[in-house]
């Protein structure tokens, strides 16, 4: 019997240590799998924590073809004006200075005449006028973006550039369109372009040298309050077009530099402007891009200003048509703004 219990104690002390073994393994196994875990979520939260924090104000989401422009994605407003998700980031695109140079043929070849025949030049009888003072100031600092619709053999977003037929069209059209509404305007349709080539600066100092612009506007006329600095996006036509009582309009981003100490103020007078055009027109402006220095200049003039912004009116596929009644809106915006909202 000693023998038998001699073994029996030594079978249950086998048995009982490759329980222990096997209980080890498991639970090694389980604690490792949950560290990884931890850690993974862990860097998602300090994602979405960073991209909360650093870059949106409105929230911008990937197109769904998972395409990017100089600009991110589309605004989605259903429920107001601020949202917050996913942070899409990316730097701003900048042209070899000798792309800049290849200009393409026209098509057609009369395409300044379409974009400066196309506003009327009739007065609006808002009532209002700054009676010849000249208050808001539009330049652009990349003058040579451009629109494919109108250049010959190409379909790339990247060769949409121009000496003539480009974005100051675009930019003297608001001005005529602010004009009709009794609000005296400066449109510097300067081509920035050639003024970095002849200085032999690189396209990076565009906003450098649009801002000696502005800041000589400023010393010579002390009546400018509004400053707009005129672009176009390089997301493609699904991204920049929607349509509002059955017509066409090229959609509106606004950029807000956060690089300076008082970019809440720009802030303020940019979100003025979304939010009257979500009322009026719901779903043409995408909202309003935060950017740092991290994803490009990060101040882009608006230091020079607390009433300055970056525009970006439409893409490169988007038609002057549709360039024309976006124009249109944001004119009507601005004079409501103006003469009702602005302290």
């Amino acid at each position: 019997m000693s023998a038998l219990t001699g073994l029996y104690y030594l079978a249950l002390f086998l048995s009982t240590s490759l329980l222990v073994v096997a209980l080890a393994y498991i639970y090694f196994n389980i604690e490792g799998n949950d560290r990884e875990n931890f850690e993974s979520n862990d860097l998602k939260s300090q994602g979405t924590s960073d991209s909360t924090s650093s870059s949106f104000h409105f929230q911008l989401l990937k197109p769904p073809d998972g395409t990017t422009g100089s600009s991110n994605g589309i605004l989605n407003s259903e429920e107001g004006t601020t949202l917050h998700a996913e942070q899409l980031t990316r730097d701003e695109f900048q042209p070899a200075m000798k792309d800049l140079f290849k200009d393409r043929d026209l098509s057609p070849e009369n395409v300044e005449d379409i974009f400066g025949n196309i506003s009327s030049s009739d007065k609006l009888n808002t009532g209002h006028s700054t009676f010849g003072r000249e208050v808001i100031y539009i330049y652009h600092s990349h003058s040579r973006e451009a629109f494919l619709p109108y250049l010959k053999k190409t379909d790339q977003p990247e060769e949409a550039y121009h000496s003539k037929a480009n974005i100051t069209l675009v930019g003297e059209m608001l001005g005529k369109a602010l004009e009709r509404r009794g609000l005296g305007t400066t449109v510097n349709s300067t081509d920035i372009v050639q003024e970095l080539d002849s200085r032999e600066l690189d396209y990076g100092s565009s906003y450098a040298v649009s801002g000696e612009h502005v800041r000589s506007a400023q010393k010579e006329n002390s009546d400018l309050e509004i400053f707009l600095d005129i672009h176009r996006d390089s997301l493609r036509k699904d991204s920049t077009t929607i349509e509002l009582n059955e017509e066409d309009y090229a959609k509106l981003l606004f950029v807000v530099g956060t690089g300076h100490k008082e970019f809440e103020k720009n802030l303020t007078f940019t979100e003025d402007l979304h939010q009257q055009l979500e009322i009026e027109y719901p779903g043409l402006s995408k909202g309003i891009l935060e950017k740092d220095s991290s994803q490009g200049n990060g101040v882009y003039n608006q230091n020079l200003s607390p009433n300055s912004v970056i525009v970006e009116i439409g893409g490169v596929d988007n038609t002057v048509e549709e360039l024309h009644r976006t124009v249109e809106a944001l004119a009507a915006v601005l004079s409501d703004y103006y003469w009702h909202e602005k302290k």
